[in-house]
């Protein structure tokens, strides 16, 4: 798609809309001028008759006989009297159909056109018995006409270069804020952060603006949290590896006593386990952001979900020393079976890794009237503190925090949790229990 410069654009648009401004006046202003001064033409004429209608029969007749007017112009006069005969040089220059109207009206007000020359004709009775008329080509009145309209085409003219010169320095001051914003835009894509943004008296540029800075200060945030991130990550792995290394060292050298090779191997499996763990997960957090995400919903009842929920997780509740209690008092939901029982067992597994032995795990599910269902998991671990709500499903946050008072995952799992109930359209939230523990609740909604 070929693109051209805002500036350029601006310019254009400042100029055509000068040009149809001054196309527009032309159009309506010459008519209306040429119009008015015509009129002002004829009232003209009508004065001069009335003034010589007013004069004596001898002063009228010798004005007409001599041919002189009130002002040194182009008009004529003539007089005509009753008998219809006319004397004046404008004589020649009326009909008998006009001379028969002003005798019998007393009045005449027309427009003739004499050998291709367009004439006013004004003419009055008087109380002396003849009337007078004067007569004015309009080639005069056009002639000023035609001034006035090359001073309104000069001052149109003028008036468009100035909208142009406008133009100009119009698309530069705003092409300006828009140039700096996307320069600023180049440079946070090559990498830069904290990038000055400068501001624009143009509410909208400076809107942009503003948004650029935010857009800085959320990669800003961004990358400083992965960046964390894959340094707790890196961390977590380097232990295992450590450890698998230092045996496999060891039983290179022969180090290792027979006796030892089962704990050993046991310590290898454990820890082989911990790298599953982290790769598992990274894996599932990929697939969430992935847009190839399903999602195959159906009707799944939830007493029979958290029926099997219970079933898989009696025995490692019971290796542990923990007591669960599942409860169901709702029917049915449209979910993804799968999914859903996928985010649960990961509240359930962050559940029972909190709670100490001889504590509680307990899952429930009820509706909130006709709209949605709240399946929660709580349990009777530490619990969290109010300033962790905020951040619990960041990744790696409350490992970060934890990982060296209480036992932790890999730092994904809450992660994994929400972005997963934010691909079935569910909602996960958290709170402090009454007895101290956490509580996640699922929000599913009710279709």
């Amino acid at each position: 798609m070929r693109t051209s410069p805002l500036s350029r654009r601006i310019l254009i648009v400042t100029l055509a809309g000068g040009v149809v401004v001054a196309l527009v006046a032309l159009v309506l202003t010459v008519p209306v001028v040429q119009g008015a001064a015509r009129d002002q033409a004829r009232q003209q004429l009508v004065r001069s008759v009335d003034s010589l209608a007013a004069r004596p029969a001898a002063a009228a007749r010798l004005i007409a006989q001599e041919q002189k007017v009130l002002d040194p112009d182009d008009r004529r006069y003539a007089i005509v009297r009753r008998g219809g005969s006319v004397t004046g040089a404008a004589g020649e220059l009326l009909t008998a159909d006009q001379v028969t109207e002003l005798l019998s009206s007393g009045t005449l007000s027309s427009t003739s056109t004499i050998d291709g020359e367009t004439v006013l004709i004004e003419g009055r009775a008087t109380k002396r018995g003849f009337s007078a008329v004067a007569v004015q080509p309009i080639a005069g009145v056009d002639e000023a006409t035609d001034a006035l309209r090359r001073r309104l085409l000069l001052a149109l003219l003028l008036g468009l270069a100035a909208a142009g010169t406008l133009g100009v320095v119009l698309s530069r001051t705003l092409t300006r804020s828009v140039a700096a914003a996307a320069g600023a835009a180049r440079r946070l894509a090559a990498g830069e952060r904290g990038v000055p943004i400068e501001t624009s008296s143009v509410r909208e540029f400076d809107d942009m603006g503003r948004a650029v800075a935010l857009l800085d200060e959320a990669l800003t945030t961004s990358e400083s949290r992965q960046r964390e991130f894959l340094l707790s990550v890196s961390h977590e792995i380097r232990t295992p590896l450590t450890a698998l290394r230092g045996y496999a060292e060891a039983l290179a050298d022969g180090a290792i006593e027979p006796d030892d090779l089962r704990a050993i191997g046991e310590t290898l499996v454990g820890e082989t386990v911990r790298l599953d763990r982290f790769v598992a997960d990274l894996l599932a957090l990929a697939r969430l952001e992935a847009d190839d995400f399903t999602i195959m919903a159906h009707e799944v009842s939830v007493a029979a979900l958290l029926s099997d929920l219970a079933i898989a997780w009696q025995a490692t509740c019971a290796r542990e020393g923990i007591t669960l209690h599942v409860a169901s008092g709702v029917g049915t939901v449209r979910a993804d079976p799968m999914r859903l029982r996928q985010l649960l067992d990961g509240l359930v597994e962050n559940a029972v890794r909190a709670t100490p032995t001889g504590g509680v795990v307990v899952v429930s599910a009820a509706g909130m009237g006709s709209s949605v269902v709240v399946i929660e998991v709580e349990d009777s671990g530490p619990g969290l503190e109010p300033a962790d709500l905020a951040s619990t499903f960041e990744r790696g946050a409350l490992h970060a925090k934890y990982r060296e008072l209480r036992a932790v995952g890999t730092g994904l799992g809450l992660s994994i949790a929400h972005r997963l109930a934010m691909r079935m359209d569910m909602r996960l939230e958290v709170r402090s229990g009454p007895d101290g523990g956490a509580v996640f609740a699922v929000v599913v909604p009710i279709r």
